[in-house]
């Protein structure tokens, strides 16, 4: 009866320890000079050995290893530096780079458990395949499948990276996108979302974090799909509206209250002026340039607005009719051609 029991301990003792060993990271393939920091000296690494917790390993130029752990792998190209941190009771593990190139195979959960931490970004997943670069001083995040969250904590930037796209960074730079789909990117910048189209605006502090999603809204830096192709309406400038169901139309570029083109083609807004309308419903018009008050060309064609005068109209139904030019209180050709 004592032999069955001892039997039977030994049994359960084997499937535990089996199990525990099943959690470690082993080093399955190794190719090339792989060394692993062991009492404060660099020793070789043996193909099957088990890595401990917070181990640091580094590969030689000709040094390549992969490390596997169940489903998992971490893939250490040449010249690349990592240690291995698991915190069992958050379910994490963490891989510190500090040099080279590592592609991770994350299984798929339910919530994000796996990180890859640079000196200038942390890639975090809750399952895929991506690859992260670092060296002197920038880090890049290429994604092979799912999603990435890719966070810049020096420059408070949060943004998902998808598969195709590239995410990169260093100290003195903050976190770009490219790839397919890029420019739908949405960044949390201070906590806000950004969109893409109005992220330089922000990182330049001409447009608040907070204010991204209402400017879009307001069509102050893209506008709809119907309007593909326009250029940009509000830069540097207070108040202006961007071009509303035209082409082409550029909005208020550093002047205040500026209207850009409504319903028009190729109409220019207020550029430098205040409170200068652009082109409504014509063509071609441009609106008030350095000057004040001016209105430009209203359901008219080819005609110039007030430029260098104040209070002056452009051309009000005609063709081809410019308004004042360095005068005052002047008016164009009204409802007449030439």
């Amino acid at each position: 009866m004592r032999m069955g029991k001892s039997a039977i301990l030994a049994v359960m003792l084997a499937a535990i320890s089996t199990s525990t060993l099943a959690q470690d990271w082993v080093a399955e393939r190794l190719r090339g000079t792989v060394l692993q920091l062991e009492g404060g000296e660099w020793t070789s690494m043996e193909r099957g050995a088990i890595v401990p917790d917070g181990q640091t390993i580094k590969t030689a130029a000709d040094g390549r290893a992969e490390l596997v752990r169940g489903q998992e792998r971490i893939s250490l190209a040449g010249n690349t530096q990592i240690s291995i941190r698991d915190s069992a009771g958050q379910k994490m593990t963490t891989v510190l780079q500090t040099l080279g190139s590592v592609t991770i195979e994350a299984e798929r959960r339910n919530v994000q458990h796996f990180s890859v931490q640079t000196p200038v970004l942390a890639a975090v997943v809750k399952g895929t395949s991506f690859t992260v670069t670092y060296s002197n001083g920038r880090a890049r995040v290429d994604v092979e499948r799912g999603i990435v969250q890719v966070q810049d904590r020096g420059h408070e930037m949060v943004v998902d990276v998808s598969a195709g796209q590239s995410a990169e960074a260093s100290q003195s730079r903050p976190v770009d996108v490219t790839g397919p789909g890029s420019d739908k990117t949405v960044f949390l910048i201070e906590g806000n979302v950004v969109p893409a189209a109005a992220r330089s605006a922000v990182l330049k502090g001409d447009l608040a974090a907070a204010e991204a999603l209402g400017a879009l809204g307001n069509g102050n830096s893209r506008n709809t799909a119907s309007n593909r192709n326009d250029a940009a309406s509000n830069a540097g400038g207070n108040n202006g509206n961007g071009n509303a169901g035209g082409n082409n139309g550029n909005g208020n570029a550093g002047g205040n209250n500026g209207n850009g083109n409504a319903g028009g083609n190729s109409g220019n807004s207020n550029a430098g002026g205040n409170n200068g309308n652009g082109n409504a419903s014509g063509n071609n018009g441009n609106g008030n340039a350095g000057g004040n008050n001016g209105n430009g060309n209203a359901s008219g064609n080819n005609g110039n607005g007030n430029a260098g005068g104040n209070n002056g109209n452009g051309n009000a139904g005609g063709n081809n009719g410019n308004s004042n030019a360095d005068g005052n209180n002047g008016n164009s050709n009204a409802g007449r051609n030439h």
